[in-house]
């Protein structure tokens, strides 16, 4: 009963030391349930095949991550926990002076952090059932469509998991607790706040050298990820650069800024500036190495948040603007018999279930897109250099009237011997704008057509399964040339009167035809094929770069927080010289205030920098899927690290003059 008063009375005394060690908790607790408990949701159990699949692709990956992300976890805490010990040394020392064992001091201390660690448990959870709401919406919309089927409830199962995992790394963080209290010596204790640390100078030549080299390293390095992004034959070469670049550039900013601080003597020896640059300088050139790691930390939280909410803001959008029809059925021209005369024939109820459709045929002349874009300096990956072999498909003038009238688009007008060009692949909209602003002429026997229109047309003509690689160029001509053309595909969109009806086409559908869809006799699509594949993939993506990112943030700005509050630690008496020679309360607060500022801000100055070309390289990879708007969402991404950073911060200076003042200062 003893022990319990004593414990809660030192929890009460000491809740500032704890605050970095309960954020960090109750943050990873929250985490930890939000995502673990999406799979409760009773609408993602009762997906259809197609998503099923990746729903369980998410629930496994993101069970797998949170193995992961528990174990980095248990090393975030234990470290925090080293803090705490650390900050109370001198009051172990006191304990064992007045005769406590280490054992009971050790039960006291393993009291403190499992109470604390009780308490962030009840608040994480907390946190974690509201954040997993909006979480659980977010899931549904990207693998179901809607949040129709959302339900308001708390996952017993994730509760378990939480508990079972965050239990765990209490008991590690006892263990390690027991472990350094039974091996401490009691004159470090008393004089565990003795030490000080000095700032070496370095020749200021050699510093400007190096700093120089950084910044060309890095200017290179980055120059390199634009040209080449992430080839692998370059790959290698560009990450050394940028890390060496790095490296460098933290272990030299500090003598660089006393040098330029030192010219300005007004502003050198301002207050306590002198004392401020001299600190700052001495613990980034102790500390370049941590802070080279956390920068690039925070570079890959910015990049895969980036990338998340990229894929999260563009995918409902990108699908709806990629899918106008239902229902898209291709196949080779044979014997002149058409796909509904086809689905008939193999008794798949299909015409009298279309609310509306257009059944077209598709021409070729022998003309091939490399022929369409002979002369140009053609920048092709290699599944994009085989499409240049393929022949051109041509349409007639009134087969894509019938497509733009299903579509509530304005129809055309071709004068004779005029075409016009339809595209929606924008790796090839540019070389066919090309070819219709210089050559532009199409032979079709012994007529040679010229373009009605220089613009490209980027209507929908059929659905793939990719949403963006529609169209790579389809050639409309006069309904006088279907006699001089080669008849290529027969091709049917169409539209349901519901989802309901269109599932149970598609499902008569596969049983009939999907052993000609595999030998490729026969080609159908459904939009809700396209959408479940596009939500499945992307949403298992954004899913994952979302939690990892908000992860490695936590880790980031935990560990720079804990870093600061060991080194206020470990300078408390240079802080109390301070104040004996005439600093004031309000001007340490002040010099906590500006130091813990500039060493939060340090390794995100080139994070932020570097993640904005990182992370358009990475999109770049991603363009045949989306239309993304960088600069969008790495706004989203830099609010919700600010949003972190100002939690972190406050919560870091509170405590550093906890540990400075201490109610000494006057």
């Amino acid at each position: 009963m003893m022990n319990f008063k004593l414990i809660y009375k030192n929890v009460r005394r000491s809740i500032k030391d704890y605050a970095i060690y309960f954020l960090t908790l109750a943050l990873g607790v929250s985490l930890f349930y939000a995502f673990n408990s999406v799979s409760s949701q009773p609408a993602l159990n009762n997906l259809n095949y197609s998503m099923e699949v990746f729903g369980d692709a998410l629930v496994l990956y993101i069970g797998l991550l949170t193995k992961f992300i528990a174990i980095v976890f248990a090393f975030l805490i234990i470290y925090a926990n080293q803090f705490i010990m650390k900050r109370r040394k001198k009051e172990m020392g006191i304990y064992m002076t007045l005769g406590m064992s280490k054992w009971r001091i050790s039960s006291i201390f393993v009291g403190e952090t499992f109470l604390v660690g009780l308490f962030a448990l009840i608040i994480g959870l907390g946190l974690g059932f509201l954040m997993s709401q909006v979480i659980s919406i977010l899931a549904l919309k990207m693998f179901v469509g809607n949040a129709v089927g959302y339900k308001l409830l708390l996952s017993i199962e994730a509760i378990k998991e939480t508990i079972t995992s965050f239990s765990i790394i209490f008991i590690v963080v006892a263990l390690f607790n027991t472990r350094n209290i039974m091996n401490i010596k009691l004159i470090d204790l008393l004089i565990a706040n003795r030490k000080n640390q000095e700032l070496k100078v370095h020749n200021k030549w050699v510093t400007s050298i190096l700093f120089l080299l950084s910044i060309i390293s890095i200017i290179f390095g980055t120059l390199l990820l634009m040209k080449y992004g992430l080839d692998k034959k370059y790959l290698t070469g560009i990450v050394s650069l940028l890390g060496v670049g790095i490296v460098l550039f933290y272990y030299t900013i500090s003598g660089v800024m006393i040098f330029l601080a030192k010219r300005n003597k007004k502003m050198y020896f301002k207050e306590l500036n002198s004392f401020l640059f001299r600190q700052f300088g001495s613990k980034m050139q102790i500390n370049f190495l941590v802070i080279s790691i956390l920068c690039a930390l925070l570079m890959a939280s910015l990049v895969v948040l980036g990338t998340g909410f990229s894929v999260t803001s563009s995918m409902n959008k990108q699908v709806t603007s990629a899918t106008p029809f239902d229902l898209t059925i291709a196949q080779p021209y044979e014997d002149n018999i058409g796909l509904l005369e086809r689905a008939e024939q193999d008794d798949i109820p299909l015409k009298e279930n279309l609310k509306d459709y257009v059944e077209i045929k598709l021409y070729n002349t022998g003309l091939t897109y490399g022929d369409l874009f002979k002369g140009q300096q053609v920048e092709l990956s290699d599944l994009e250099q085989e499409i240049l072999m393929s022949q051109v498909t041509f349409i007639t003038e009134t087969d894509y009237n019938q497509l733009l009238e299903l579509l509530g688009e304005k129809q055309i007008k071709l004068e004779e011997n005029n075409y016009i060009i339809n595209a929606s692949y924008e790796r090839f909209i540019k070389y066919i704008q090309y070819f219709l602003n210089n050559e532009g002429k199409v032979s079709i026997g012994d007529n040679e057509l010229i373009p009605a229109d220089k613009n490209v047309f980027d209507n929908i003509i059929y659905l793939t399964n990719s949403t963006t690689a529609n169209d790579v160029g389809t050639i409309v001509v006069p309904d006088e040339m279907s006699s001089l053309m080669n008849p290529d595909s027969f091709l049917l969109n169409g539209i349901f009167p519901s989802q309901e009806i269109e599932g149970k086409v598609y499902k008569v559908m596969n049983n009939k035809w999907i052993e000609k869809s595999l030998d490729g006799s026969i080609y159908y699509v459904t939009k809700g094929v396209i959408q479940d594949t596009y939500f499945g993939v992307f949403g298992v993506i954004a899913f994952i770069c979302s939690y990892l990112g908000i992860v490695l943030m936590i880790v980031t700005l935990s560990i720079l927080a804990l870093q600061q509050l060991t080194e206020t630690q470990d300078n408390k008496e240079r802080y109390m010289t301070l104040s004996k020679i005439g600093a004031d309360k309000k001007m340490i607060n002040r010099l906590l205030f500006r130091q813990i500022g500039f060493y939060f801000i340090s390794p995100l100055i080139l994070a932020s920098i570097l993640s904005i070309f990182t992370t358009k390289v990475v999109l770049e990879k991603l363009e045949p899927f989306f239309e993304i708007s960088i600069k969008q969402n790495m706004f989203v991404s830099f609010g919700i690290i600010l949003l972190l950073y100002a939690i972190y911060f406050i919560a870091t200076y509170q405590s550093a003059k906890q540990v400075v003042v201490d109610g000494r200062l006057k």
